[in-house]
């Protein structure tokens, strides 16, 4: 089914004028695909940088109802190691900064509460999670004893002034009306409420190694700057209390820079500063990703010269990019593989997608096609399952 792509304002100022550095490009599901392209453009009045051409925001908000990643169906709804880690760190930082453990918590985009636990070890008693699976409900309920509402930031029934801190954690980049979001979501928050919010930091993603244009994501559509996350929370009614640009470890291999800062709740309106870092910063991940992405292109190349009929393992951004940039969909792909349950049943340009459980119907080579979860991958292949499939790899890590 296709998907009308929508041209943007930017989500920041409202300034129609903008300057595209590329053109990103993703293969077709044969159902669940949110997009199949987009252009990474940057506003020429204020420099926030973001996805224009993209459906409208009721496209993803079924999207991430219905296709939710975030319920680690593979692990049985537990969160891994590096994602335990990260809400410790961010835990501990909250408890640093707000002493009172009266304070009324709600978590956006909470997947399956593990955040609020890690608080609610600091002390924290007044607990509430909001995600629009309705599965991450169930098992945040199941593992953690959270209650976790299901809706989303232009979907739920919370009262206002019902919160004195609400943490966006990986939320605001996914939605595209994100200055109505906050908007809206800053009447729940009491007078003197808190935000905190973390972003994917744009301008630090060249000094961090990943597969080419993986940051450019298949689910997020806009690309902050320290300073246009201040920016964006300015317009909303909020002034800076901290601002920080922790590196977050996400798998055992890959580090995603960050932007986490704790806004205020104001009646003050605050003029905005150009963001000045992000285009120039960005124009250098581009120039490096399309320098990886030409080794990765000949390696493919040799795959599809040879004629060998391989799985590939992974349907994600990464998957989907090369399937649309490279030779890939030419190779003599048999199948693909996904540990994320909502892929197993669909197809990508006609080839099936499996359950890894389903891999061993399949003795062919192994095309790992994934850089921050290419050495989990392996490890599952080989110890999990079992499989003595010969493994093609395309990073050294």
């Amino acid at each position: 089914m296709s998907i009308e792509a929508l041209p943007r304002a930017c989500p920041i100022c409202a300034c129609s004028r903008k300057r595209v550095l590329f053109e990103q490009r993703f293969g077709e599901l044969s159902e669940g695909s949110l997009l199949t392209r987009y252009d990474l453009v940057v506003c020429e009045d204020c420099g926030f940088a973001f996805a224009d051409g993209i459906p409208d925001q009721a496209v993803f908000d079924q999207h991430y109802a219905n296709m939710s990643k975030y319920e680690y169906a593979h692990r049985g709804g537990a969160e891994s190691e590096c994602d335990t880690a990260r809400f410790t760190e961010i835990a501990a930082w909250i408890a640093g900064e707000i002493p009172s453990r009266e304070c009324r918590i709600l978590d956006v985009g909470c997947g399956t509460a593990g955040q609020l636990a890690k608080l609610r070890d600091h002390g924290y008693r007044h607990l509430t999670g909001l995600d629009p699976s309705p599965r991450c409900a169930e098992l945040a309920k199941q593992h953690h004893r959270i209650e976790v509402l299901t809706g989303g930031l232009f979907k739920h029934d919370l009262p206002r002034n019902a919160f004195d801190l609400i943490i966006l954690v990986g939320v605001l980049e996914h939605v595209s009306e994100v200055a109505r979001a906050l908007v809206g979501i800053r009447d729940c928050l009491s007078a003197d409420g808190l935000i905190f919010a973390e972003v994917p930091d744009a301008t630090a993603f060249a000094d961090w190694p990943d597969a080419p244009y993986q940051e450019l994501s298949i689910e997020h559509i806009n690309f902050f700057s320290p300073a246009s996350l201040e920016n964006l929370l300015r317009r909303a009614g909020f002034s800076l209390v901290k601002m920080n640009r922790p590196p977050r470890q996400f798998t055992a291999t890959t580090v995603m820079p960050s932007a986490a800062g704790l806004f205020r709740r104001s009646t003050r309106p605050t003029p905005i500063s150009p963001d000045q870092s992000s285009e120039p910063r960005l124009l250098e991940y581009i120039r490096q990703s399309a320098s990886e992405e030409e080794r990765v292109a000949d390696r493919i190349d040799d795959l599809m010269a040879s004629g060998e009929p391989l799985i590939v393992w992974g349907v994600g951004t990464h998957t989907l990019h090369l399937m649309a940039s490279t030779n890939l969909s030419k190779v003599n792909i048999v199948a693909f593989v996904d540990v994320n349950a909502k892929y197993e049943g669909k197809t990508l340009f006609g080839r099936p997608i499996v359950s890894p459980r389903g891999v061993t119907a399949y003795p062919e080579p192994i095309l790992v096609c994934s850089r921050a979860f290419q050495d989990d991958i392996v490890r599952m292949i080989r110890g999990e399952l079992n499989l003595s499939n010969r493994l093609i790899t395309l990073y050294e890590i």
